[in-house]
């Protein structure tokens, strides 16, 4: 039996036993699904990027000698590996090569830099961090892993830093899968990986996935979203991220035995050309990258007339927007809402609700989720119902229920999500339940579908000897849906000089500081009385 640094919170027994029994919770593993895939289906593609492509017989392959090589490295069974690489064909055979050797990989999307990646390491007590070698292709990928090893606390042992070369891929050989072979026999019951929490607050939050719990909500998504063995989903947001690897994403196209194409970021001037060279179907997005694609296919919809589904997610959707861009595509524009910690729902799949006043009625996956609303005072001061969620696919709680999250899990499981709701029956008592999300009630900023906690940058800002105080919120932005503003009170400088947003952005891009976390918008506030 596996003995894991970490500390999975489990779902209780009795509800875990009802989701085995509903069929909810399959038998299958994240790696036991390329396993039988290779076996099925060997020649057919599963995975492209710019500069490889492998069938279900080589990822397989793949899978087995990295994880020997990884394990050959000092990797063990059980260990916590941070895995920061970018979009790739290498990205996907490290994720599954570390599943496969036993490990637990930290997903940390590469937006990230050395101050995230510091707090992620010592939250995780990491053993190992795989991430680029120092080729020059990705030198702020590298740079942010060296500084943030080089600003850890002396105190204890760094992590082990194993380098992995994009696009080629881990160095193995023909020993190597041998050994990836014989390596962990997992259950599905076992931990699969570590999510970071969107609920992001003054600590960093970590979301501990089994297979059976995750692929539970990959399984699901695929069925409501139309994903089979010939879906080709192309990923151009951050692969590690949860939206672009399970709702469906990458698991769900390798569940379906379809195909996934990595691009290395997601604007339509780096897609376009791969939609059309390999027939994509599906592609995940957030809202303020919809506006531009809907731009693109306006002006050329030809290369884009393979896509079926725009899954559009991480923030709100706007209905004119989703509109014009379903009639530009051809193609069902479906807004999806989740978390890491838990609850998917998804609008209805038929090609014209998007175009209802109802469209932002959207649809748990399962009927085993299961909906409380909470009446609470949201930050404006009115009054409202925040959703409330557990189910099959919900985790319980956090990796060692940090203090600064209380709140978010209750004693019994439940998570608050901090979404203010309303609820309806789509065809009276009996239909399927719906909500439509209205507002939030907890301090966070979404910054085009990345989520950040005010506090966060106001302690980043306060720590430079000029800054007073500082207060961040959240202002509405028409691309990014909300910018973030900081009104900052200011001192001078010992000859009497003032900082100026320039000399502020610098600053925290000198503190390693993520670049959504950097506000848009600074009004500086000289306080000349405390001169």
């Amino acid at each position: 039996m596996t003995t894991w640094n970490l500390a999975v919170p489990e779902i209780p027994a009795e509800r875990a036993e009802r989701y085995r029994a509903a069929g909810l919770w399959s038998s299958s593993t994240i790696t036991g699904l390329v396993r039988e895939a290779a076996v099925r289906v060997p020649g057919k593609p599963a995975a492209v990027d710019q500069h490889r492509s492998l069938d279900y017989a080589g990822l397989w392959q793949r899978c087995l000698a990295v994880a020997g090589r990884l394990r050959g490295e000092g990797i063990a069974a059980g260990q916590t590996v941070v895995l920061y690489l970018p979009n790739s064909v290498s990205w996907l055979e490290c994720f599954l090569g570390l599943v496969q050797c036993g490990a637990l990989p930290v997903m940390a999307t590469e937006s990230l830099r050395a101050r995230e990646l510091i707090e992620i390491i010592e939250a995780s007590r990491a053993d190992h961090v795989v991430t680029v070698a120092d080729d020059g292709r990705f030198p702020s990928l590298h740079r942010a892993v060296h500084d943030a090893i080089g600003l850890l606390p002396a105190c204890g042992p760094s992590p082990v830093v194993h380098e992995v070369e994009v696009p080629g891929g881990l160095a193995v050989d023909a020993a190597d899968a041998e050994s990836g072979e014989a390596l962990h026999q997992m259950l599905p019951s076992d931990p699969a990986l570590v999510q970071l929490g969107g609920a992001r607050c003054a600590a960093c939050l970590l979301i501990g996935r089994t297979h059976e719990d995750y692929l539970c909500s990959v399984e699901l998504s695929n069925r409501r979203c139309g994903v089979g063995p010939d879906t080709v989903m192309l990923i151009g947001i951050p692969a590690s991220h949860n939206f672009a690897m399970a709702s469906p994403g990458v698991l769900g196209a390798l569940m379906a035995h379809g195909t996934v194409v990595f691009a290395p970021d997601p604007s339509p001037s780096t897609c376009v050309p791969l939609v059309h060279a390999h027939g994509c179907t599906h592609i995940p997005l957030v809202p303020s990258l919809l506006g531009l694609w809907s731009e693109e296919a306006g002006r050329d919809p030809e290369p884009l007339r393979s896509l079926r589904m725009v899954l559009v997610g991480g923030a709100p959707l706007d209905l004119d927007l989703a509109a014009a861009a379903q009639t530009r595509f051809g193609a069902h524009v479906q807004e999806v809402f989740g978390t890491a910690e838990g609850l998917v729902a998804y609008s209805p799949l038929e090609m014209d609700r998007v175009l209802e006043p109802r469209a932002h009625r959207l649809v748990p996956l399962s009927e085993q989720d299961e909906i409380l609303l909470s009446r609470v005072v949201a930050p404006d001061g009115t009054e409202g119902q925040e959703l409330l969620s557990r189910g099959p696919y919900t985790v319980p709680s956090f990796i060692d229920d940090p203090p600064q999250a209380a709140g978010v899990f209750d004693s019994v499981g439940w998570y608050h999500s901090g979404d203010l709701v309303e609820i309806e029956r789509a065809a009276g008592p009996a239909g399927p339940l719906e909500f439509r999300v209205v507002g939030r009630c907890k301090a966070q900023i979404n910054r085009a579908g990345e989520k950040i906690f005010p506090g966060y940058v106001e302690t980043l800002l306060e720590e430079h000897p000029q800054i007073r105080h500082a207060s961040v919120e959240g202002v509405a932005h028409p691309v990014l849906g909300q910018a973030i503003k900081a009104t900052i009170h200011l001192v001078p400088d010992e000859e009497g000089g003032w900082l100026r947003p320039l000399a502020l952005r610098r600053y925290l891009h000198e503190k390693s500081v993520a670049g959504h976390c950097v506000p848009d918008t600074f009004d500086l506030i000289r306080d000349e009385d405390q001169v």
